[in-house]
Protein backbone atom coordinates (compact mmCIF):
# COMPACT_ATOMS: atom_id res chain seq x y z
CA UNK A 1 0.00 0.00 0.00
CA UNK A 2 0.83 3.68 -0.88
CA UNK A 3 2.63 5.35 1.77
CA UNK A 4 0.96 9.03 2.39
CA UNK A 5 2.99 11.47 3.63
CA UNK A 6 2.46 14.72 4.66
CA UNK A 7 5.84 16.63 3.89
CA UNK A 8 4.10 19.76 5.13
CA UNK A 9 4.62 18.90 8.55
CA UNK A 10 7.65 17.43 8.78
CA UNK A 11 10.13 18.85 11.42
CA UNK A 12 13.79 17.13 10.79
CA UNK A 13 17.15 16.80 10.89
CA UNK A 14 20.04 14.90 9.15
CA UNK A 15 21.96 12.96 11.50
CA UNK A 16 25.17 11.29 12.04
CA UNK A 17 26.16 10.02 15.75
CA UNK A 18 27.67 12.31 17.93
CA UNK A 19 30.97 9.71 18.43
CA UNK A 20 31.33 9.84 14.91
CA UNK A 21 34.12 11.97 12.17
CA UNK A 22 32.11 10.81 9.00
CA UNK A 23 28.81 8.35 8.05
CA UNK A 24 31.51 5.90 6.92
CA UNK A 25 32.45 5.81 10.56
CA UNK A 26 29.17 5.94 12.14
CA UNK A 27 28.01 2.39 10.39
CA UNK A 28 31.67 1.11 11.06
CA UNK A 29 31.03 1.60 14.71
CA UNK A 30 27.19 1.71 14.95
CA UNK A 31 26.46 2.58 18.82
CA UNK A 32 22.93 1.26 19.24
CA UNK A 33 22.68 2.90 23.19
CA UNK A 34 24.31 6.44 21.24
CA UNK A 35 21.50 6.14 18.74
CA UNK A 36 18.47 5.77 21.43
CA UNK A 37 20.10 8.17 23.66
CA UNK A 38 20.25 10.94 20.77
CA UNK A 39 17.05 10.07 19.11
CA UNK A 40 15.93 10.76 22.43
CA UNK A 41 16.73 14.23 22.36
CA UNK A 42 15.14 14.57 19.09
CA UNK A 43 11.67 13.42 20.38
CA UNK A 44 12.25 15.92 23.80
CA UNK A 45 12.56 18.70 20.59
CA UNK A 46 9.19 17.41 18.77
CA UNK A 47 11.27 16.16 15.93
CA UNK A 48 9.96 13.82 13.74
CA UNK A 49 12.09 12.38 10.84
CA UNK A 50 15.98 11.60 10.84
CA UNK A 51 17.78 12.02 7.07
CA UNK A 52 20.68 9.73 7.10
CA UNK A 53 23.62 9.66 4.84
CA UNK A 54 24.45 6.19 3.08
CA UNK A 55 26.28 4.99 0.03
CA UNK A 56 27.62 1.75 -1.90
CA UNK A 57 30.62 2.46 -0.33
CA UNK A 58 29.87 1.39 2.93
CA UNK A 59 27.82 -1.45 2.05
CA UNK A 60 30.54 -2.86 0.25
CA UNK A 61 33.18 -2.68 3.35
CA UNK A 62 30.26 -4.20 6.10
CA UNK A 63 28.07 -5.63 3.95
CA UNK A 64 24.97 -7.41 6.10
CA UNK A 65 26.60 -5.45 9.64
CA UNK A 66 26.10 -2.30 7.31
CA UNK A 67 22.12 -3.29 6.11
CA UNK A 68 21.75 -4.66 10.12
CA UNK A 69 22.85 -1.05 11.49
CA UNK A 70 20.51 0.80 8.93
CA UNK A 71 17.60 -1.21 10.28
CA UNK A 72 18.35 -0.99 13.66
CA UNK A 73 18.71 2.75 13.24
CA UNK A 74 15.44 2.94 11.63
CA UNK A 75 13.59 0.54 13.95
CA UNK A 76 15.26 2.82 17.06
CA UNK A 77 13.99 6.29 15.54
CA UNK A 78 10.51 4.82 14.89
CA UNK A 79 10.58 3.87 18.76
CA UNK A 80 11.03 7.66 19.18
CA UNK A 81 8.18 8.35 17.15
CA UNK A 82 10.97 9.32 14.09
CA UNK A 83 10.90 8.34 10.80
CA UNK A 84 13.58 8.07 8.31
CA UNK A 85 14.68 9.66 5.12
CA UNK A 86 17.61 7.64 3.82
CA UNK A 87 19.87 8.72 1.13
CA UNK A 88 20.70 5.89 -1.26
CA UNK A 89 23.61 7.56 -2.76
CA UNK A 90 26.46 10.30 -1.62
CA UNK A 91 28.29 9.96 -5.06
CA UNK A 92 28.13 7.32 -7.44
CA UNK A 93 30.76 4.89 -6.95
CA UNK A 94 30.43 1.50 -7.59
CA UNK A 95 34.06 0.18 -8.88
CA UNK A 96 37.17 0.18 -6.31
CA UNK A 97 39.24 2.81 -8.01
CA UNK A 98 36.35 5.09 -7.26
CA UNK A 99 35.96 4.32 -3.59
CA UNK A 100 39.05 6.49 -2.16
CA UNK A 101 37.77 10.13 -2.58
CA UNK A 102 40.12 12.37 -4.92
CA UNK A 103 40.69 15.98 -4.23
CA UNK A 104 40.29 17.89 -7.45
CA UNK A 105 43.36 20.08 -7.80
CA UNK A 106 44.23 22.89 -10.47
CA UNK A 107 42.46 24.28 -13.11
CA UNK A 108 39.46 23.17 -15.28
CA UNK A 109 36.54 20.87 -14.60
CA UNK A 110 36.47 17.98 -11.91
CA UNK A 111 36.65 14.47 -13.64
CA UNK A 112 33.45 12.23 -13.42
CA UNK A 113 33.96 9.36 -11.64
CA UNK A 114 34.52 6.15 -13.65
CA UNK A 115 31.37 4.64 -12.42
CA UNK A 116 29.09 7.76 -13.95
CA UNK A 117 30.99 6.99 -17.02
CA UNK A 118 30.84 3.22 -17.01
CA UNK A 119 27.37 2.47 -17.51
CA UNK A 120 27.78 -1.23 -17.13
CA UNK A 121 28.65 -0.61 -13.61
CA UNK A 122 24.91 0.79 -13.00
CA UNK A 123 24.23 -3.13 -11.65
CA UNK A 124 26.40 -2.96 -9.30
CA UNK A 125 24.47 -0.38 -7.54
CA UNK A 126 21.17 -1.93 -8.57
CA UNK A 127 22.18 -4.55 -6.31
CA UNK A 128 22.48 -2.90 -3.58
CA UNK A 129 19.37 -0.96 -3.80
CA UNK A 130 18.01 -4.55 -3.80
CA UNK A 131 19.72 -4.89 -0.44
CA UNK A 132 18.79 -1.67 1.00
CA UNK A 133 14.97 -1.90 -0.16
CA UNK A 134 14.59 -5.56 1.10
CA UNK A 135 15.99 -4.19 4.37
CA UNK A 136 13.35 -1.73 4.95
CA UNK A 137 10.59 -2.02 2.63
CA UNK A 138 8.29 -2.98 5.22
CA UNK A 139 9.79 -0.53 8.43
CA UNK A 140 6.82 1.31 9.87
CA UNK A 141 9.19 3.79 10.09
CA UNK A 142 10.57 4.42 6.55
CA UNK A 143 9.13 7.53 5.44
CA UNK A 144 10.57 8.41 1.79
CA UNK A 145 13.74 7.62 -0.47
CA UNK A 146 16.46 10.21 -0.76
CA UNK A 147 17.88 8.68 -4.25
CA UNK A 148 21.13 11.25 -3.97
CA UNK A 149 22.78 13.95 -2.13
CA UNK A 150 23.02 16.83 -3.89
CA UNK A 151 24.35 14.61 -6.93
CA UNK A 152 24.25 17.40 -9.33
CA UNK A 153 27.82 18.22 -11.25
CA UNK A 154 28.73 22.18 -10.43
CA UNK A 155 31.75 24.25 -10.92
CA UNK A 156 32.87 24.73 -7.25
CA UNK A 157 29.28 25.22 -6.00
CA UNK A 158 28.03 27.08 -9.65
CA UNK A 159 26.25 25.29 -12.15
CA UNK A 160 25.64 27.98 -14.68
CA UNK A 161 22.34 27.45 -15.15
CA UNK A 162 20.88 30.65 -17.21
CA UNK A 163 17.88 30.89 -14.19
CA UNK A 164 21.14 30.81 -11.51
CA UNK A 165 20.53 33.27 -9.10
CA UNK A 166 23.44 35.70 -9.85
CA UNK A 167 24.97 36.08 -6.83
CA UNK A 168 25.97 32.79 -6.79
CA UNK A 169 27.92 33.76 -9.94
CA UNK A 170 29.17 37.12 -8.69
CA UNK A 171 32.64 35.72 -7.96
CA UNK A 172 32.88 32.85 -10.17
CA UNK A 173 34.69 33.09 -13.54
CA UNK A 174 33.09 30.82 -16.46
CA UNK A 175 34.43 27.64 -17.22
CA UNK A 176 34.52 25.35 -20.63
CA UNK A 177 30.51 25.28 -20.79
CA UNK A 178 30.70 22.57 -23.31
CA UNK A 179 32.61 19.88 -20.82
CA UNK A 180 30.41 21.93 -18.38
CA UNK A 181 27.10 20.42 -19.66
CA UNK A 182 28.59 17.44 -21.07
CA UNK A 183 29.63 16.31 -17.36
CA UNK A 184 26.29 17.78 -16.10
CA UNK A 185 23.94 15.50 -18.29
CA UNK A 186 26.02 12.42 -17.63
CA UNK A 187 25.62 12.90 -13.91
CA UNK A 188 21.62 13.75 -14.35
CA UNK A 189 21.69 10.52 -16.66
CA UNK A 190 23.07 8.44 -13.76
CA UNK A 191 20.53 9.98 -11.07
CA UNK A 192 17.15 9.39 -13.60
CA UNK A 193 18.32 5.77 -14.31
CA UNK A 194 18.50 5.28 -10.25
CA UNK A 195 14.82 7.49 -9.66
CA UNK A 196 13.21 4.84 -12.18
CA UNK A 197 15.09 1.89 -11.07
CA UNK A 198 13.75 2.71 -7.05
CA UNK A 199 10.42 3.79 -8.17
CA UNK A 200 9.79 0.14 -10.24
CA UNK A 201 11.49 -1.83 -7.55
CA UNK A 202 9.22 0.01 -4.39
CA UNK A 203 6.15 1.75 -5.44
CA UNK A 204 4.60 1.85 -2.14
CA UNK A 205 7.36 4.74 -0.52
CA UNK A 206 8.11 8.26 -2.80
CA UNK A 207 11.20 9.19 -4.00
CA UNK A 208 12.99 12.36 -4.02
CA UNK A 209 16.43 13.75 -5.19
CA UNK A 210 18.29 16.07 -2.45
CA UNK A 211 19.37 18.51 -4.80
CA UNK A 212 22.03 21.25 -3.62
CA UNK A 213 19.76 24.32 -5.67
CA UNK A 214 15.92 24.39 -6.35
CA UNK A 215 16.69 25.52 -9.89
CA UNK A 216 18.61 22.07 -10.55
CA UNK A 217 15.23 20.23 -10.61
CA UNK A 218 13.96 21.35 -14.18
CA UNK A 219 17.52 21.14 -16.21
CA UNK A 220 18.09 17.87 -14.27
CA UNK A 221 14.90 15.96 -16.01
CA UNK A 222 14.03 14.43 -12.36
CA UNK A 223 10.96 16.49 -11.87
CA UNK A 224 8.84 14.29 -14.19
CA UNK A 225 9.81 11.18 -12.33
CA UNK A 226 10.16 11.93 -8.13
CA UNK A 227 7.43 12.20 -6.10
CA UNK A 228 8.52 14.89 -3.91
CA UNK A 229 10.62 17.82 -5.30
CA UNK A 230 13.56 18.14 -2.83
CA UNK A 231 16.02 21.17 -2.68
CA UNK A 232 18.69 22.28 -0.08
CA UNK A 233 19.19 25.80 0.95
CA UNK A 234 21.33 27.94 3.00
CA UNK A 235 20.34 31.24 1.78
CA UNK A 236 22.13 34.22 3.72
CA UNK A 237 19.08 36.56 3.38
CA UNK A 238 15.05 36.76 4.13
CA UNK A 239 14.50 37.85 0.97
CA UNK A 240 16.88 35.03 -0.69
CA UNK A 241 15.25 32.60 1.49
CA UNK A 242 11.71 33.87 0.82
CA UNK A 243 12.68 33.72 -3.37
CA UNK A 244 14.05 30.18 -3.20
CA UNK A 245 10.82 28.83 -0.91
CA UNK A 246 8.11 30.48 -3.31
CA UNK A 247 10.54 28.92 -6.48
CA UNK A 248 9.75 25.48 -4.93
CA UNK A 249 6.20 26.17 -4.18
CA UNK A 250 5.74 27.07 -7.90
CA UNK A 251 7.55 24.10 -9.48
CA UNK A 252 5.29 21.92 -6.80
CA UNK A 253 2.36 23.38 -8.09
CA UNK A 254 3.59 23.36 -12.25
CA UNK A 255 4.42 19.36 -11.38
CA UNK A 256 1.32 18.83 -8.88
CA UNK A 257 3.86 17.55 -6.72
CA UNK A 258 4.81 18.38 -2.69
CA UNK A 259 8.21 19.91 -1.70
CA UNK A 260 10.37 19.59 1.29
CA UNK A 261 14.11 21.17 2.25
CA UNK A 262 15.76 18.62 3.07
CA UNK A 263 18.94 20.17 4.33
CA UNK A 264 19.21 23.68 5.90
CA UNK A 265 20.45 26.18 8.58
CA UNK A 266 23.86 27.23 8.87
CA UNK A 267 25.81 29.17 11.79
CA UNK A 268 28.49 30.49 9.13
CA UNK A 269 26.47 31.52 5.84
CA UNK A 270 24.08 34.43 6.90
CA UNK A 271 21.50 31.20 7.59
CA UNK A 272 20.28 30.74 11.13
CA UNK A 273 18.40 28.52 12.30
CA UNK A 274 15.71 30.46 13.69
CA UNK A 275 15.25 32.39 10.74
CA UNK A 276 15.09 29.10 8.12
CA UNK A 277 12.55 27.56 10.34
CA UNK A 278 10.49 31.06 10.72
CA UNK A 279 10.13 31.47 7.13
CA UNK A 280 9.79 27.75 6.65
CA UNK A 281 7.15 27.82 7.86
CA UNK A 282 5.75 31.06 6.54
CA UNK A 283 5.48 29.04 3.55
CA UNK A 284 4.08 26.24 4.64
CA UNK A 285 7.26 24.10 3.85
CA UNK A 286 8.61 21.05 5.75
CA UNK A 287 12.48 20.93 7.01
CA UNK A 288 15.39 19.22 7.91
CA UNK A 289 18.08 20.91 9.72
CA UNK A 290 21.48 20.34 9.38
CA UNK A 291 22.13 18.99 12.05
CA UNK A 292 20.60 17.84 15.03
CA UNK A 293 23.93 16.66 17.21
CA UNK A 294 27.25 18.76 17.79
CA UNK A 295 29.64 16.04 17.71
CA UNK A 296 33.23 14.83 16.36
CA UNK A 297 32.66 15.56 13.06
CA UNK A 298 34.39 18.11 10.86
CA UNK A 299 30.84 20.46 10.84
CA UNK A 300 30.38 21.18 14.63
CA UNK A 301 31.81 24.48 14.26
CA UNK A 302 29.56 25.71 11.76
CA UNK A 303 26.33 23.17 12.63
CA UNK A 304 24.05 21.38 15.27
CA UNK A 305 22.01 21.68 17.76
CA UNK A 306 22.36 18.98 20.65
CA UNK A 307 25.31 18.51 22.60
CA UNK A 308 26.24 14.34 23.18
CA UNK A 309 25.20 15.53 27.44
CA UNK A 310 21.99 17.01 26.25
CA UNK A 311 22.89 20.89 26.63
CA UNK A 312 22.44 22.94 23.89
CA UNK A 313 24.36 25.59 21.39
CA UNK A 314 21.53 28.06 21.28
CA UNK A 315 18.15 28.63 23.12
CA UNK A 316 17.08 30.84 20.24
CA UNK A 317 17.41 27.29 17.88
CA UNK A 318 14.89 25.72 20.21
CA UNK A 319 12.57 28.09 20.72
CA UNK A 320 12.25 28.10 17.05
CA UNK A 321 11.35 24.48 16.96
CA UNK A 322 8.96 25.05 18.96
CA UNK A 323 7.31 28.20 17.02
CA UNK A 324 8.64 30.85 19.06
CA UNK A 325 10.99 33.56 17.41
CA UNK A 326 12.51 36.66 18.67
CA UNK A 327 10.88 39.95 18.17
CA UNK A 328 12.66 42.53 15.63
CA UNK A 329 10.06 44.84 15.39
CA UNK A 330 9.76 48.25 16.96
CA UNK A 331 7.62 46.62 19.49
CA UNK A 332 10.70 44.83 21.48
CA UNK A 333 11.59 45.82 24.72
CA UNK A 334 15.23 46.56 25.88
CA UNK A 335 15.76 45.02 29.27
CA UNK A 336 16.95 47.53 31.95
CA UNK A 337 19.07 45.31 33.72
CA UNK A 338 19.47 48.00 36.64
CA UNK A 339 16.14 48.75 36.85
CA UNK A 340 15.76 47.52 40.53
CA UNK A 341 19.46 48.41 41.31
CA UNK A 342 20.80 45.43 40.97
CA UNK A 343 23.56 46.52 39.19
CA UNK A 344 24.09 49.31 41.77
CA UNK A 345 24.39 47.39 44.78
CA UNK A 346 26.56 44.95 42.30
CA UNK A 347 28.98 47.53 41.69
CA UNK A 348 29.27 48.83 45.64
CA UNK A 349 30.07 44.93 46.66
CA UNK A 350 32.77 44.53 43.94
CA UNK A 351 34.43 47.69 45.00
CA UNK A 352 34.58 46.50 48.91
CA UNK A 353 36.02 43.21 47.97
CA UNK A 354 38.34 44.67 45.45
CA UNK A 355 39.34 46.78 48.47
CA UNK A 356 39.95 44.27 50.91
CA UNK A 357 41.91 41.75 48.10
CA UNK A 358 44.32 44.50 47.68
CA UNK A 359 45.03 44.94 51.80
CA UNK A 360 47.79 44.03 53.34
CA UNK A 361 45.67 44.88 56.38
CA UNK A 362 43.66 42.04 55.79
CA UNK A 363 45.92 38.96 56.85
CA UNK A 364 43.33 35.78 55.56
CA UNK A 365 43.17 36.03 52.05
CA UNK A 366 41.95 32.39 51.74
CA UNK A 367 38.63 33.31 50.97
CA UNK A 368 39.42 35.99 48.29
CA UNK A 369 39.33 33.65 45.16
CA UNK A 370 35.50 32.33 46.28
CA UNK A 371 34.20 35.96 46.91
CA UNK A 372 35.24 37.74 43.35
CA UNK A 373 34.28 35.03 41.26
CA UNK A 374 31.03 34.46 43.22
CA UNK A 375 30.81 38.29 42.05
CA UNK A 376 31.39 37.21 38.51
CA UNK A 377 28.86 34.90 38.31
CA UNK A 378 26.37 37.82 39.74
CA UNK A 379 27.42 39.99 37.24
CA UNK A 380 27.06 37.51 34.60
CA UNK A 381 24.13 36.01 35.39
CA UNK A 382 23.08 40.01 34.85
CA UNK A 383 24.73 40.37 31.57
CA UNK A 384 23.43 37.11 30.15
CA UNK A 385 19.57 37.71 31.61
CA UNK A 386 20.10 41.20 29.83
CA UNK A 387 21.70 40.03 26.13
CA UNK A 388 24.22 42.11 27.04
CA UNK A 389 27.14 39.76 25.90
CA UNK A 390 28.13 37.46 22.87
CA UNK A 391 27.16 33.88 23.78
CA UNK A 392 29.35 31.88 21.92
CA UNK A 393 30.95 31.40 24.86
CA UNK A 394 28.91 32.75 28.11
CA UNK A 395 30.48 34.92 31.15
CA UNK A 396 29.10 31.86 33.35
CA UNK A 397 30.97 29.45 31.32
CA UNK A 398 33.99 31.10 31.89
CA UNK A 399 33.53 31.67 35.51
CA UNK A 400 32.74 28.12 35.43
CA UNK A 401 35.74 27.40 34.01
CA UNK A 402 37.96 29.27 36.54
CA UNK A 403 36.10 27.66 39.78
CA UNK A 404 37.44 24.00 38.27
CA UNK A 405 40.97 25.49 38.18
CA UNK A 406 42.83 24.38 41.36
CA UNK A 407 44.16 27.64 41.82
CA UNK A 408 42.62 30.32 40.27
CA UNK A 409 45.04 33.32 39.92
CA UNK A 410 43.30 35.87 42.33
CA UNK A 411 44.43 39.05 39.71
CA UNK A 412 43.10 37.40 36.78
CA UNK A 413 39.59 36.62 38.56
CA UNK A 414 39.70 40.25 39.60
CA UNK A 415 40.49 41.81 35.82
CA UNK A 416 37.60 39.71 34.58
CA UNK A 417 35.37 40.83 37.70
CA UNK A 418 36.35 44.45 36.67
CA UNK A 419 35.95 43.98 32.85
CA UNK A 420 32.37 42.44 33.41
CA UNK A 421 31.53 45.50 35.61
CA UNK A 422 32.79 47.91 33.10
CA UNK A 423 30.34 46.45 30.56
CA UNK A 424 27.21 46.49 33.20
CA UNK A 425 28.44 50.22 33.82
CA UNK A 426 28.35 51.08 30.09
CA UNK A 427 24.70 49.37 29.61
CA UNK A 428 22.87 50.98 32.67
CA UNK A 429 25.02 54.59 31.59
CA UNK A 430 26.42 54.72 35.07
CA UNK A 431 29.03 56.83 35.74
Amino acid sequence: MKKAVDYSKLRGFNYTASYAWNDADFWERYDHEVVDREMGYAERLGLNSARIFMTYTFYAKCGNQFLANVKDFVQTAWKHGISTNPILFMGFRFLEQDFEWKNHGGEGLRTLTDTILNKSSWVIGEKYVDAIIETLKDEPGLLFWDIANEPGYTDDFVTWYDDEPEFLETFAKRPNMQELRDKQEKTWEIVRHFCKYVKEKDPDHDIGVGNIFIFETEHSGTAPLVDVIVFHDYSATRSRMRMINQWALDLGKKYDKPVVNNETACLVRGNPYDMTIEIAGEFGIGWYVFELMIGEDGWNKAHGIVYPDGTIRDPAIIAAIYGFYRNRTETAIRADVNQEDYVTELLLRVNMVMEKTRRNRYKDHSSDVAEILELCEYAANILEAGELCAMNYPPTARVATLRRQPSPNVEECKDYLWELTTVLKKACRIV
